[in-house]
């Protein structure tokens, strides 16, 4: 088996029972439960998850997405590249309430992102500290935790602030929903609509050392992005999650990008090392992968090498286009997904998405050709190879270079 990944998800409803969003929740199983982990580990393990491997347009879509933040994870800023107008930070209830949060805060709102304060109860630091109100977007109340008395004092205290959008979760019946409705919340969420569910993905296998070298490099005084760029080369998951970052997260980059060097020049070494570490904290967890997995990774990486060396070999500078055709070759099947729902997530050329999906395109011989190598399909190597004018020798050591060079990457 796979190793699978998971994300739940809990719909949050307008007054017309349409669906305005998502709370997003951490799970580590099919299990609905949240499992026994710190709360900030929960988060940046959510966030990968979902903005990197499985994908938020395959979670929320268009809808807003609530995501839980602690007070450390808000002053650190791993989030600052997330789109805004599809993220909504949901500050939990135990953050304590200082003046370095709030200007923290008022920062979080310039960049256009909404806030809400979960499982809102009234506390005397929100006494304290009033101008915080006037940052926030969206106020949950949980209807199981707090009592009558209680939850309307709450809806009195909001009512001072007409530009909330008061939320009721924990709604679990008919009754506490036209309660809710006339007590005038805004939307609302809770087994009475919908329990949570787990979307389920496929993690790509990744090398942890490798993450350790990269960010060596990254930290070292001139950093050497040829060097950063070939490191990450060695590693199928973390060119995927790079791809996937930059085309995911709010950045302003072109629709191709051809190499790896390229992406890092877009988003900045800043920004690389910022989510290699959290990438890392990720893989700390040290699971391994299903001997599937691993086999197609060792194929796919197989393929890129044996695409580069004979694109090389053919004309092509560099052949890094051709590399992620061999590379990615091999994705759906590691994914279980199909292309259709693959490519958007990546920002490929045209001519290379086209040679994924199966169609004749000048890098397809390439492709064609590293596939024949692997299942020795003589008659198949003869034809491509006199196409392009290599010797059956030739052939043979590319091959055996690509092979070892894969292999070296699996020690």
């Amino acid at each position: 088996m796979e190793l699978q990944i998971f994300v739940g998800r809990q719909p949050i409803l307008d007054s017309e029972g349409q669906i305005y969003g998502y709370e997003l929740l951490y799970r580590n199983s099919e299990q609905n439960s949240f499992p026994d982990i710190d709360p900030e580990q929960a988060t940046i393990h959510l966030l990968v998850n979902t903005f990197l491997s499985i994908g938020v347009d395959q979670i929320s879509g268009k809808s807003k997405s609530f995501i839980n933040f602690s007070g450390d994870l808000l002053i650190k800023d791993i989030f600052s590249n997330l789109k805004p107008e599809y993220v909504v930070i949901e500050i939990l209830e135990d953050v304590e309430i200082t003046p370095m949060l709030i200007s923290r805060i008022r920062e979080i709102k310039q960049d256009g992102f909404q806030l809400a304060l979960d499982d809102f109860i009234m506390q005397d630091q929100y006494a304290l500290h009033t101008e915080l109100f006037e940052l926030i977007d969206y106020v949950k109340v949980d209807f199981l935790a707090v009592d009558d008395k209680s939850r309307r004092d709450i809806e009195r205290f909001i009512k001072r602030y007409p530009h909330i959008k008061m939320l009721a979760e924990k709604i679990e019946t008919e009754e506490q929903f036209q309660i809710a409705k006339q007590s005038g919340y805004d939307l609302f969420q809770g087994y009475f609509f919908a329990k949570p569910e787990i979307i389920k993905g496929v993690e790509i296998p990744a090398n942890l050392n490798l993450h350790v070298q990269i960010i060596g490099k990254l930290n070292d005084r001139n950093p050497n992005i040829d060097e950063i760029a070939n490191l990450i080369l060695h590693d199928i998951s973390l060119t995927y999650k790079l791809l996937r970052f930059i085309n995911t997260l709010n950045f302003s980059v072109p629709k191709s990008v051809g190499s790896v060097k390229q992406a890092i020049v877009l988003i900045g070494l800043r920004e690389l090392k910022k989510w290699m570490r959290i990438l890392m904290l990720q893989d700390i967890s040290d699971h391994s992968s299903s001997g599937r997995v691993k086999a197609l990774v060792s194929y796919s990486m197989s393929r890129a090498k044996m695409c580069e060396l004979v694109a090389i070999r053919t004309g092509y500078p560099n052949g890094d286009e051709h590399f992620f055709v061999g590379l990615f070759s091999l994705l759906d099947a590691i994914m279980n997904r199909d292309w259709e729902d693959i490519l958007p997530m990546f920002p490929f050329s045209e001519e290379v998405a086209e040679t994924l999906q199966g169609k004749k395109t000048d890098m397809t011989p390439y492709l064609e050709l590293a596939i024949a190598t692997e299942r020795f399909d003589m008659e198949k190597i003869n034809d491509i190879s006199k196409r392009f004018g290599l010797s059956k020798e030739e052939i043979a050591a590319y091959s055996n270079k690509a092979n070892h060079w894969a292999q070296q990457l699996e020690r």
